[in-house]
């Protein structure tokens, strides 16, 4: 049995959709190890705001976790609004969850509006017969989003970033 989770980013023109797979048995110990990431006063940890040398910190601990991520993007035309660029995502990251076996997929914490949306999209796409647990939940809540959004963000810095986690990720389009 496999959790996923999911963060997002934006690059210009493209919107990054990530799902990491986690094996449920290495849960626990990743979430430990993750929180231990947390300076005084730190809630959660969050890539845009961590400083370079924290950065590395945080992606070589990353790296050594029980985590396959998958990086979804989406190549916004001219015209096409953001909350169609994430249905896009959703609808393709709904199925990847479902293909993979992961019995709970947990969400990087949304508008209420924006939340709808997706449970809708996912509903959809999973049916009325689904087994997989979704939800958005705040990062502060729960570390191993903090590890997706590392992936992301690595993902979407490309350079020396992206190679850091390159083990780890498979990336494919979304039109």
């Amino acid at each position: 049995m496999t959790w996923a989770f999911s963060d997002e980013s934006e690059r210009g023109s493209s919107m990054l959709l990530g799902v990491g797979f986690v094996p449920t048995a290495a849960i626990i110990t990743a979430r430990r190890e993750l929180r231990g990431l947390l300076l005084p006063g730190q809630r959660r940890v969050h890539m845009a705001k961590e400083s370079p040398r924290r950065r590395k910190v945080v992606l070589d601990l990353v790296r050594e976790l029980e985590l396959d991520a998958l990086i979804l993007v989406h190549r916004r035309q001219a015209g096409t609004h953001p909350v169609e660029a994430r249905r896009r995502l959703i609808v393709a990251a709904a199925g990847l969850v479902t293909a993979r076996g992961a019995s709970t997929w947990v969400l990087d914490d949304q508008e209420q509006v924006q939340a709808a949306r997706d449970r809708h999209d996912i509903a959809t796409v999973l049916g009325p017969d689904a087994t997989v647990v979704y939800d958005h939940r705040p990062s502060r809540d729960e570390p191993l989003l903090w590890a997706i959004d590392a992936v992301v963000w690595a993902a979407g810095a490309r350079s020396e970033w992206s190679r850091r986690v390159s083990h780890l990720l498979t990336t494919q389009v979304v039109p």
